[in-house]
């Protein structure tokens, strides 16, 4: 077959959808060499130079980037071009076209939480996705509680809906000793520190993170600094806001984007990582801190509990004091560490890239097998 990939997130910096879409088409790499693989890029970087690992992988460049032309014009022109048998993106396809489509949805955010995104996103999502997923030829998402709530919202059969969990790189492993110390030294930052990573946007739930620090700080007097790592998207101000509010300057650190190669060691260098968000699909950095050896204290909310299990402390993100409780409770409680510590080293193992990419790459092949038959019954 031949298998299109829209990768246009790669380079992007833009999180889980980027981080989700490189990990499968490397996996894919390594586990398929049958298939042809079009790889569909908008930028130029060493990431996303890298995608084509393996001959059979090739980077096939659109311009402009901007979804406006790219999506309705852009990809549909080359499609007819070069044609595949499947084609797979993420969320928003070419609006026409005769290509089977297996569509990615990470999360329905837009539908129930739209006040964490800009206007625009919402209506934009709200407008084309339904049809989107309704059109699939199958849909992806990476939890069960995702796939239920895509079958509930849109009234598609469950077996039109997969879940093809994401995996963590064997790169997240415990960092210690020099390079440890190199990291740490290149971001400024002292230990203790307690860590989060992630975007700075409203659905992360920074503001009730900076609450519950602040009442560490000057309730339990604890020594730990709190260290955001991720970039500034909509709203980040209100954070940066917040920190001056509640006098926070000298112990909250921004790091902005830290590429893929520091992040174990931060991680490991790291008391504990703190996940307070409203909602996510997945949530990578809670499994990589993991990896990392570092407990976890994340959101009761979904889908945490499902991917987490109980190798995190699960707390109320819209708690404060809920947040603080838990933080404390790794920082003072030593057996609660070393318990959750060796839960999430096999927590973390569940998840691998190489199997996400076998389950992807079998509904590949069923909708590429189903497309073929549909032709040959209408050339009949």
């Amino acid at each position: 077959m031949r298998i299109g990939i829209d990768c246009h997130t790669v380079g992007s910096r833009l999180g889980g959808n980027e981080r989700y879409t490189a990990g499968l088409v490397h996996a894919l790499a390594r586990i398929d060499s049958r298939h042809d693989y079009r790889l569909y890029v908008t930028r130029s970087s060493p990431e996303v130079e890298a995608l084509a690992a393996a001959p059979n992988f090739t980077l096939v460049r659109l311009t402009p980037h901007s979804p406006l032309v790219r999506i309705p014009m852009s990809l549909p022109l080359e499609l007819w071009r070069h044609p595949v048998d499947v084609l797979h993106v993420q969320y928003i396809p070419p609006p026409f076209g005769r290509t089977p489509v297996v569509n990615l949805v990470h999360d329905l955010g837009h539908f129930h939480h739209a006040s964490c995104f800009p206007r625009r996103e919402v209506w934009r999502q709200r407008l084309l996705l339904p049809r989107a997923v309704r059109r699939a030829a199958k849909v992806l998402t990476v939890s069960r509680h995702c796939k239920h709530d895509i079958e509930q919202t849109f009234g598609v059969t469950p077996d039109r809906v997969a879940v093809t969990h994401p995996g963590v790189s064997e790169a997240f492993r415990r960092v210690t000793g020099p390079a440890l110390d190199a990291v740490l030294g290149r971001y400024e930052i002292a230990l203790p520190y307690v860590l989060y990573v992630g975007n700075i946007q409203p659905r992360k739930n920074l503001q009730g993170l900076l609450d519950a620090f602040v009442a560490l700080k000057r309730g339990a007097q604890v020594p730990h600094r709190l260290v955001i790592v991720g970039r500034s998207a909509w709203r980040s101000a209100d954070v940066f806001a917040r920190v001056r509010e509640l006098s926070l300057d000298r112990d909250v650190v921004f790091t902005s984007y830290v590429p893929d190669a520091a992040l174990p060691a931060l991680y490991s260098g790291a008391a504990a990582l703190v996940e307070p968000s409203f909602f996510e699909g997945f949530g990578f950095p809670p499994l990589e801190a993991m990896a990392c050896g570092t407990p976890v204290v994340a959101s009761n909310c979904p889908a945490f509990p499902e991917i987490l299990g109980d190798a995190a402390l699960l707390v109320n993100p819209a708690e404060p004091a809920d947040i603080a409780r838990g933080i404390l409770a790794l920082l003072r409680d030593d057996t609660l560490r070393a318990t959750l510590i060796a839960r999430g080293y096999e927590r973390a193992a569940r998840y691998r890239w190489e199997e996400t990419a076998r389950r992807t790459l079998a509904v590949f092949e069923e909708v590429g097998r189903g497309d073929r038959r549909l032709g040959a019954a209408r050339a009949s």
